[in-house]
């Protein structure tokens, strides 16, 4: 069992990386989710994966969301937010794989905290390669 983070799980390549887990069920555990800032996706992705960690962009937002979980009984999902956030989404020591998916340079900095947790990462990133490609590859294990 692939125990799974999704940097970017609102947008649509999280989204599709939610559809590929629900498909196998007994091969992928959603752990961990960074959203943007839709709320309201955010929301739902809770309520139907259970993660045990969720970063939202903004602090206001996580409040509210915090709020919104309680009121629907899923008051354990520790939520965080902005980059410290998202960091903390991609080295959560019950992950395995991180599916890196934030759009832009904003996920750079959780992309090579992963690498440098051991985790193993999915990058569906290109700008995370194109402005640091071989700072991250060469946190990476050894090929071979």
């Amino acid at each position: 069992m692939r125990r799974i983070a999704i940097l970017g799980s609102t947008g649509s390549i999280g989204r599709s990386t939610l559809s590929v887990a629900e498909s196998y069920p007994d091969r992928f555990e959603v752990v961990a989710l960074a959203a943007g800032a839709n709320l309201d996706a955010a929301l739902e992705q809770a309520q139907r994966w259970r993660p045990r960690l969720i970063s939202i962009v903004a602090e206001r937002d996580a409040d509210l969301l915090r709020a919104r979980l309680k009121q629907a009984g899923l008051g354990e999902i520790e939520i965080v937010y902005g980059a410290a956030g998202a960091i903390a989404v991609a080295i959560n020591s019950e992950v395995d794989f991180v599916v890196s998916a934030i759009v832009g340079v904003a996920g750079l900095e959780p992309t090579y905290e992963a690498v440098k947790a051991g985790k193993t990462v999915g990058v569906a990133n290109k700008e995370c390669l194109v402005a640091a490609g071989e700072l991250i590859t060469a946190e990476g294990p050894a090929p071979g």
